[in-house]
């Protein structure tokens, strides 16, 4: 009757409801029945002393730069993640028109580092196709619900122009989002913070929005602003959705910097006063009080505002390199250098281009910058130029007190903002977030059984049924009979993150199984090589 049991398992089923212990059977890669079962010599998995719960969702992740290198995904899938939301913060690889093509090579600089060859090759027409593409037959370790990036899109259409998109300009940019949402995406990504999508005004993110909501699909929304702006930002980001009527939510929620400290409880309040008032807006977060970002972050916004590749060209000049470093160690008033917030020595290096300055990596900008014998921004602008500006950086910015205040609220969805990487090959280098590896077993192990902040069955909820329902994903989130079979099993007692930022390139431990539409992926903690997920479409099971 079923192709395999779990036993005797601790089910905790993601709709926040105490636990029981039981069996599921699965057949044709869905869940069958849940009881007591008899296994009838099936495949059996014992499960006794362990929990059962619905594979995690992540809600917002990046492994969509990494699964052409590496579509194992191990650093997330021996996590316990079965599926991922990606293309979020306004990046994707395409859609690719060849009159930008030079200008999304730049945009794309800080986010996946390409040869001449791989950008003969970057001229996918559409999201969907580049990710069908890196599917092909074989597939991957977990599913993508994939979003496209407002950023890929306005920078295809536009460039990086700074003035307001011109009527035709938008109609071209509404065309390209209709023609992903068409191919099944689920929604629109931006990414506030970053060029071009920072030269966009309510009023141009309001007009995607409504095309998104024509589809019901959701705007995943990065924030200009994290920390001296975030009440303005979240301001502007309620009153999209509020005019638009679209999905709303809200990117790695946060208040960076000591000076802003404090300021989740205001900003919780705001978005709960939302919902009360009928938007649709949520949330995610990631347990870290660190963030991940690049370097260039450093640069005053008028130096990057063409792009990477320009900046580094005018960071040449001796007046225009001498005028950045003055800025850097004193802004204006028009722009908040993060080194400012978190100080020198909190911003650390996650990976560098050059084999030459790789010894820098895992090192704070003050420790390189005496290393050099130069000022921080002195250092800070010399890597620039010798890294074309593709540097990846750690920001520990935030407070444990805001953190978990975000982490207890109800509406919480907990996510990795990472990319799937692994210790080995060509994704094993650098000194990369640890969340990478880490994000849902830090919180089972830190969070519920240490801290115990959050009880188990809503920290579960958290990972599975509130990110599937935000997303639209069908028979998903849940362990319910006509599901699919997406299931992680963990040792609750001990569960627990083991990469750091020293050392961040380690699995967790106490993931004992995972599988993917009834397929196991993780055995006993191992990899068995089985690749079962695909591309979802919105609307499929």
């Amino acid at each position: 009757m079923f192709d395999l049991v779990i036993k005797n398992g601790e089910i905790i089923d993601g709709t926040g409801k105490q636990g029981f212990v039981g069996d599921i059977g699965i057949k044709d890669g869905k869940i069958k029945a849940i009881g007591k079962l008899d296994a009838q010599d099936r495949p059996t998995i014992d499960a006794e002393g362990l929990v059962v719960s619905p594979g995690f969702i992540d809600i917002h992740s990046h492994s969509d730069f990494t699964l052409f290198v590496n579509r194992r995904g191990e650093s997330k899938i021996r996590q316990g993640i079965t599926t991922e939301v990606t293309g979020n913060c306004g990046f994707t690889a395409a859609p690719v028109t060849e009159e930008h093509f030079d200008d999304l090579i730049q945009y794309l600089a800080n986010t996946v580092i390409l040869s001449d060859e791989e950008k003969a090759k970057w001229k996918w027409p559409s999201q969907a196709d580049f990710l069908q593409e890196i599917q092909g037959d074989e597939g991957f370790s977990f599913n993508l619900a994939p979003l496209v990036g407002h950023g890929t899109i306005k920078v295809g259409v536009m460039g990086f122009d700074k003035s307001k998109p011109a009527s035709e300009v938008m109609d071209r940019m509404l065309g390209l989002l209709q023609a992903e949402m068409d191919r099944g995406l689920f929604g629109l990504s931006t990414g506030l913070q970053y060029e071009p999508c920072l030269y966009s005004d309510t009023q141009e993110l309001i007009e995607l929005a409504k095309k998104v909501k024509e589809y019901g699909g959701i705007f995943s929304f990065h924030l200009e602003s994290e920390s001296e702006g975030l009440v303005r930002c979240i301001s502007q980001a309620l009153e999209v959705a509020e005019k638009s009527g679209v999905s709303l939510q809200i990117s790695h929620l946060k208040a960076a910097f000591r000076p802003n400290w404090g300021m989740s409880t205001t900003v919780l309040d705001m978005i709960d006063d939302a919902k009360q008032a009928g938007i649709n807006v949520d949330f995610d977060v990631y347990p870290y009080v660190a963030y991940g970002s690049g370097l260039i972050d450093l640069m005053p916004p008028w130096v990057r505002e063409q792009g990477a590749g320009k900046m580094v060209e005018l960071l040449k000049d001796d007046s225009i390199r001498t005028r950045v470093i003055r800025e850097m160690d004193n802004p204006g008033e028009d722009w908040e250098n993060p080194a400012h917030g978190c100080g020198w020595d909190n911003i650390r290096i996650a990976m560098l281009k050059t084999e030459a300055n790789r010894k820098y990596e895992g090192m704070s900008v003050q420790q390189i910058a005496d290393h050099m014998g130069l000022s921080p921004a002195e250092a800070t602008v010399k890597l620039m130029i010798e890294e074309e500006a593709a540097i990846k950086a750690i920001y520990f910015a935030m407070s444990e007190e805001d953190l978990i205040n975000i982490m207890k609220h109800p509406d919480a969805i907990f996510a990795t903002d990472g990319r799937a990487v692994a210790p080995y090959g060509p994704l094993g280098r650098g000194s990369v977030h640890p969340r990478y590896y880490g994000t849902y077993p830090r919180i089972l192990g830190r969070y519920v059984r240490e801290k115990q902040i959050i009880p188990l069955e809503e920290a579960i909820k958290k990972m599975t049924y509130l990110p599937a329902k935000k997303v639209g994903l069908k028979q998903r989130g849940l362990l319910k009979e006509g599901y699919w079979a997406d299931i992680t099993i963990f040792d609750k007692h001990n569960v627990i993150d083991v990469a750091t930022f020293d050392n961040p390139h380690q699995y967790p431990v106490g993931i004992e199984y995972v599988l993917v539409s009834g397929q196991l992926v993780i055995e006993k903690g191992e990899h068995t090589g089985k690749l079962p997920g695909r591309v979802l479409k919105r609307g499929q099971a």
